[in-house]
């Protein structure tokens, strides 16, 4: 059963500690302080293997390609109301890690045997979620597609994208935390997710 107050984040840096995982903190916190079960999910420390587009999901309802640590995540990912996605922009889109996990979302359409251009989500009515990037360049027109790749599959899959952010001009380890008002913004930005699952 879905879990009206619960927030799943999930981390896709492969850097302990660095800035995606910062502001991934703070927008938990955020969340907290409105009431939030939240949980971080730090992809790097997990063992997922890349889709090899067999489509067996789309009967079996779960991947059965592999047998790794996102059978752990899909039922996290059913439960929680909200989702949050943070991913450092690699090369004007997303890591490795969260394109990984994206494409790892496919047992969760339905394909009309008749016609597999018809699809929905099988998810829940009603998710919430919020995405955002770091990236080391200072102006915005340099995290390319990444916030894109991000908000699209969560559109399709039924996920309201109530808030994007982005965080331009970071790469040393964790030098967010000098940026106090970006981290006031991230502390919001969770908060108002948070909120936003009782609406």
């Amino acid at each position: 059963m879905e879990q009206e107050y619960y927030i799943l984040g999930i981390s896709a840096s492969p850097r302990r500690g660095g800035n995606t995982e910062v502001l991934m903190d703070k927008i938990m916190q955020g969340a907290k302080s409105e009431g939030a079960i939240v949980e971080i999910i730090n992809l790097r420390s997990l063992r997922i293997k890349q889709c090899i587009g067999c489509e067996c999901c789309r009967t079996a309802r779960i991947c059965r390609a592999h047998r790794d640590d996102m059978q752990l995540l899909y039922s996290k990912i059913k439960a929680a109301k909200g989702l949050v996605l943070g991913s450092p922009t690699h090369n004007y889109n997303v890591s490795a890690k969260m394109k990984i996990f994206i494409d790892r979302l496919y047992p969760f359409y339905y394909f009309d045997p008749e016609n597999r251009r018809y699809r929905y989500s099988l998810l829940p009515p009603g998710k919430k979620a919020l995405i955002y990037s770091v990236c080391e360049q200072p102006n915005r027109e340099n995290l390319g597609v990444v916030l894109e790749a991000m908000r699209l599959p969560l559109q399709a899959l039924g996920y309201q994208v109530i808030d994007e952010f982005a965080a331009p001009g970071f790469f040393e380890k964790a030098a967010v935390l000098k940026d106090e008002q970006l981290l006031n913004n991230a502390y919001e930005a969770g908060a108002r997710l948070a909120r936003s699952l009782l609406t």
